[in-house]
């Protein structure tokens, strides 16, 4: 269940809100008149519901959908038998927020499916909305940057040619003429456009770049707010433009998907640069954070399908003040002996190849920020630990992957070693799986 002050996701806020307004004013007048009981049951169900929908509970959001329902059929009734315009507002109002409890269940109910809740409001621009049974793949990647990328057309030919091959330098501009023409004066293609919008006719068929300068998601707080994973919230989180790039298929042609999304892959990884951030398969509405390992993935055949797979090792929050933490931090500690003497037995001085050996994650501090991290350890002392990061950090200033660095062994919070390629350690991990169980139990 989530904390009690944090607003509930898919516009709930005032479905809630409404709901205990409602149940007040109906247990206050019934607790006054003193004769109405009826009105104070009814209330009182109306606040829990308020209660319910603000903790995003599937029973409470149920509960709302055929409450305000009922709500809003009996003064459609009333209406009926004695117009009045108050009754018609009842009615309208009832039913919104019956509309708002059933549109926040569905949601709700499809994240849990997908497992998150990237709830986007964009409509994808190749999907045909007047044709129902129509329903064709979005074959489309986008980029969350920083910032907005500085793009024209005849850099985008050129980043074009480099990651498709080809010649698309003979139509760009205001050379290009109508971009709807079929005919491309010369070469395989051309490109034309300006930010935001960039059209690319291949060989392959016409594609669609956009370079936004404006977040992803409409209400992109509760994107961040729903995700678990802290670098890819951090991502996310840090996202103020996007870049895609849109495969536009004709409808009554359905293209081989490894082919057009490893297509549409290479210039999406072309386009990247220092301000990426973070990949996003709209399609599935999958997110990974963006690195050379990602860039490398998406660049092989069916990477598409496991954008959902996380390239790097999952950063969890676990509290402060939890039990199974805090036992398996005294327990790493108490035998810290252990990881000493085994380290000592190897020589005390592993190669870099070595070196992931050895491992222990601590409390590294950089720049105002602290992150518990994995580290390859390459040297002990009485009461200092040398080593290199395991992992990517999510925010230690200039600290990467592989970056050298040294702290005190009371900073240690966990360790591992391979003794006859078996671990012997990970204390932590325990206290990681249940703390993930009662985070899927209560959501």
């Amino acid at each position: 269940m989530k904390p009690p002050l944090q607003k509930p996701r898919f516009g709930l806020a005032w479905t809630s809100l409404w709901a205990v307004v409602i149940g007040g004013l109906l247990l206050g007048v019934g607790v006054i008149s003193g004769t109405e009981p009826t009105l104070i049951v009814i209330g009182s169900l109306f606040l829990l519901i308020g209660i319910l929908i603000w903790q995003e509970v599937s029973i409470g959001l149920w509960a709302g959908f055929l409450a305000f329902g009922v709500m809003a059929v009996l003064h459609a009734t009333r209406m009926l038998g004695d117009f009045h315009w108050r009754f018609l507002v009842y009615c309208l109002a009832f039913a919104q927020l019956s509309y708002e409890s059933f549109q926040g269940l569905r949601q709700l109910r499809d994240a849990e499916t997908s497992g998150h809740a990237y709830s986007r409001s964009k409509t994808p621009l190749n999907a045909d909305n007047d044709d129902p049974e129509k329903d064709e793949p979005m074959i489309s990647l986008v980029l969350l940057q920083r910032k907005q990328k500085y793009l024209e057309d005849i850099i985008l030919a050129k980043l074009v040619e480099a990651a498709w091959g080809g010649d698309y330098s003979g139509a760009s501009g205001s050379e290009a003429g109508d971009p709807e023409n079929e005919e491309s004066p010369s070469g395989d293609g051309f490109v034309v456009g300006e930010s935001p919008l960039f059209i690319i006719k291949s060989p392959t068929g016409m594609y669609l770049v956009h370079n936004m300068d404006a977040d992803y998601w409409e209400h992109k707080a509760e994107v961040v707010e729903a995700i678990g994973e802290l670098r890819l919230r951090k991502a996310v989180a840090d996202h103020h433009a996007w870049l895609s790039v849109d495969l536009l298929t004709p409808g009554d042609e359905r293209p081989d998907m490894n082919a057009a999304y490893l297509t549409v892959a290479r210039l999406l990884v072309a386009l990247a640069d220092e301000d990426t951030l973070a990949v996003v398969r709209p399609e599935s509405m999958d997110i990974n954070v963006w690195s050379d390992e990602m860039a490398d993935r998406l660049l092989t055949p069916g990477a598409y399908e496991e954008l959902s797979q996380q390239d790097n090792a999952p950063v969890i929050p676990i509290a402060d003040d939890d039990p199974a933490m805090q036992a398996a931090v005294a327990t790493a500690r108490h035998r810290w002996p252990e990881f000493v003497a085994a380290f000592q037995r190897s020589g005390g001085s592993p190669t870099v190849e070595d070196d992931s050996k050895f491992v222990v994650k601590a409390r590294i501090t950089e720049g105002g920020s602290t992150e518990f991290i994995w580290v390859n350890v390459i040297g002990l002392e009485p009461k200092y630990v040398h080593g290199r990061l395991a992992n990517d950090p999510i925010d230690l200033g200039d600290l990467e992957l592989g970056s050298q660095v040294e702290f005190p062994i009371a900073d240690v919070c966990d360790w591992c070693y391979f003794d006859n390629d078996e671990p012997v350690g990970l204390f932590s991990l325990e206290a990681i799986r249940l703390s993930q169980q009662a985070d899927e139990a209560t959501n």
